[in-house]
């Protein structure tokens, strides 16, 4: 409680700082919600990501249009949560899934200046096995984190698990709505939702980002992923190529 009273004072000292381009401000996001959604931008590469919306506009509002009060969204990749803060003020249960220490603690931030409570942060990496791995980072201002080394990076020792094993013990509830943006390890978190994909709980629409540059470091391809997703019964309904990455939506059912 004495955290987010500090937030809402500072918040109160910084709204007027929005035009500044200083760091650290509070920004108000109108263009998904109209009563506005609140974030704390501490750099440059933040500002990209929440103010620009990580130049992802379009399927982060495809995304959002999905969204229904009351139903429940996996974030698997929150970052600093642009779809999991929206979508909590649009009224759905989210689990917002961030191994990485520096994001998540930005997303927790995030969640603090918009006093939601209906979001469960997960610490650990979605994957298809139960363990540890690492988590090679950049920190919060530099690029998304990635379970495979890319460049000369730091490194986190994070817990993986499984989404068919967190069901299985209660530990978050079948989803409506899964969103998947994790630098290449998408397959992995698709081998460990197999489960819940064939099972009559299976969500109804599935966004992800499929990331041809890194699948290969998984032993991985787009043409796997889309295979895979499709055996369980989704249907492609679209496949838009953004910079180095893949926009697709999956449908369940005809």
């Amino acid at each position: 409680m004495v955290t987010m009273l500090v937030d809402r004072l500072l918040l109160l000292l910084r709204i007027k700082n929005n035009d500044s381009g200083g760091y650290p401000r509070v920004t108000t996001l109108t263009d998904f919600v109209p009563d506005g959604v609140l974030f704390e931008v501490s750099n440059g590469v933040e500002a990209h990501r929440i103010e620009d919306f990580g130049g992802e506009e379009a399927f982060t509002r495809q995304i959002l249009e999905q969204v229904q009060p009351g139903r429940t969204l996996l974030d698997i990749g929150a970052c600093v949560g642009l779809v999991t803060v929206h979508a909590a003020k649009l009224g759905a249960d989210v689990y917002a899934f961030e191994p990485d220490p520096y994001y998540r603690s930005r997303l927790k931030k995030n969640l603090r200046l918009n006093e939601l409570d209906q979001v469960t942060v997960v610490p650990w990496a979605v994957s298809d096995t139960a363990g540890e791995a690492e988590l090679f980072t950049d920190g919060a201002g530099g690029n998304s984190p990635s379970l495979r080394k890319v460049g000369e990076r730091g490194r986190e020792v994070v817990q993986t698990d499984t989404i068919d094993d967190a069901l299985k013990r209660g530990e978050i509830r079948a989803p409506d709505l899964v969103k998947i943006d994790i630098e290449g390890a998408e397959i992995l978190a698709l081998r460990g939702m197999q489960g819940l994909l064939r099972s009559t709980q299976a969500p109804r629409v599935i966004f992800m980002e499929v990331h041809p540059q890194f699948l290969g470091n998984f032993g991985s391809s787009p043409d796997e992923v889309m295979e895979l997703v499709q055996s369980f019964g989704y249907r492609t309904v679209q496949m838009v190529e953004s910079h180095d990455q893949i926009h697709c939506i999956f449908v369940k059912g005809a």
